[in-house]
């Protein structure tokens, strides 16, 4: 009875540790497409935020925290109208559009009331993704649900994940205007090739065979896997000369980069 109870013992303290980290991560999800493509539907009005990410968000993602804290007026209406957008009546890219536009809105929203701050992680957990509730279309969502309720098992879409922006560093940057359906594919695409050609998210080295990806490819690879077989593959479709060595019979050691929960805030910008 003893030896049973110590091994009893023995695989919670193995078993504990892995389904806390297993909770700590993303849940999974099987991506698939739920909607129809409207053309010439009903459009959203994207205007003001469109008006705070070219004034506050360069052209590299880093936002000016303390200018917004002090202008919030476009931001504020823009996440009025969010409350009361028409989101059934929208096709698919519309839909898309606005739940990034959504998650990256009440983003800066969360990060102006706890500012300032030194990161997203420093606000307590019942107020962040899981916690806070927002109106978006009537409906009260956390960030979390946002993300892995409405997104990603209602879009076959993993490249979302450099769209939508956490906040810090780490994180794809933020787009310094806001995705509209009319141009959503070439924005996502900007959106790759902007951070496969950085080092912060990718980096490969060919002497060596070695490519280090952002922690993205780790935390989601279930989701990139589903377009492209491998986190690998989907990341090479981005990087040229990844592909090239992978087309050319070598298969890379994978290694990942460090995410950094740093605030992604102008002022901390010489400082990374």
């Amino acid at each position: 009875m003893k030896s049973q109870s110590r091994s009893a013992i023995a695989l919670l303290s193995i078993g504990l540790p892995l389904l806390l980290a297993l909770a700590c991560g993303p849940p999974p999800a099987t991506l698939a497409e739920n909607y129809q493509d409207k053309p010439g539907g009903l459009q959203f009005d994207h205007s003001d935020l469109a008006a705070v990410l070219s004034r506050f968000v360069d052209v590299d993602g880093w936002v000016d925290y303390a200018g917004l804290a002090a202008d919030t007026t476009s931001l504020d209406r823009y996440i009025e109208a969010l409350a009361t957008a028409p989101f059934e009546e929208l096709g698919r890219d519309e839909k898309l559009a606005l739940l990034i536009n959504g998650y990256n809105a009440f983003t800066l929203r969360l990060i102006l009331d706890h500012y300032p701050l030194d990161s997203i992680k420093d606000i307590p957990s019942d107020q962040r993704w899981d916690g806070r509730t927002w109106n978006f279309a009537g409906h009260q969502w956390t960030l979390s649900d946002i993300e892995h309720k409405q997104i990603r098992p209602k879009f076959k879409e993993p490249r979302v994940h450099f769209a939508i922006n956490c906040a810090s560093i780490g994180c794809p940057p933020l787009a310094d205007e806001p995705f509209l359906a009319s141009r959503i594919d070439e924005q996502l695409d900007e959106q790759m090739r902007y951070t496969h050609s950085h080092d912060r998210w990718l980096r490969f080295d060919a002497e060596s065979n070695t490519v280090w990806l952002t922690k993205l490819y780790d935390w989601y690879g279930g989701d990139f896997e589903q377009v492209s077989g491998t986190a690998l593959a989907f990341a090479a479709d981005h990087a040229p000369a990844l592909k090239q060595a992978i087309d050319s019979g070598k298969t890379p050691q994978v290694k990942w980069l460090d995410y950094s929960w740093k605030l992604n805030d102008q002022k901390n910008r010489e400082s990374d």
